[in-house]
């Protein structure tokens, strides 16, 4: 009896989170308020390489965040980008994820795994993976509003 209580105080607690978490309930100026945006940034080319590669189409969707023990918040999320190489040459292309909350405040950086990218000549592929942040400001959950995909484009052998 005492444990089927504890477990539906459990469940109702963890409702509640989730639904505040998808602006459902709580404060009018959450988190559905936040306009999500993205740029690409080349921080390095290789010489040679400039202008081949271009990367658009960048979308991404967080998910709910969820309350870790040590007081932390963590946020999984999904995100896809084109990559093109318009150049003569293969290229080979590394790249991190940088999210920002609203203030413009680097809230935490990924790097994904299946690097490099390597595109062929005239080759257009579809990046796509999974994305894990990790904060201790509830604030930064509510307001992620800003991806930047930060990318180095080198020579395939490097």
């Amino acid at each position: 009896m005492i444990s089927d209580l504890r477990a539906a105080l459990q469940g109702t607690l963890i409702c509640g989170l989730l639904m505040m978490g998808c602006g459902l309930v709580g404060d009018t100026t959450g988190p559905r308020d936040v306009e999500r945006t993205s740029e690409v940034v080349f921080q390095t080319v290789a010489d040679g390489l400039a202008g081949y590669v271009a990367i658009d189409s960048l979308e991404w969707v967080p998910f709910l965040p969820l309350p870790l023990s040590n007081g932390t918040f963590e946020i999984a999320g999904g995100f896809a980008a084109v990559f093109r190489n318009s150049g003569p040459d293969s290229v080979g292309v590394r790249y991190d994820l940088r999210f920002f909350d609203d203030e413009e405040t680097l809230v935490d950086a990924f790097i994904p795994f299946g690097q490099p990218v390597v595109l062929a000549s005239g080759q257009r592929r579809v990046v796509q993976g999974e994305f894990i942040l990790r904060t201790g400001d509830l604030y930064q959950t509510e307001h992620l509003a800003h991806m930047q995909l930060v990318a180095r484009v080198r020579n395939p052998e490097e």
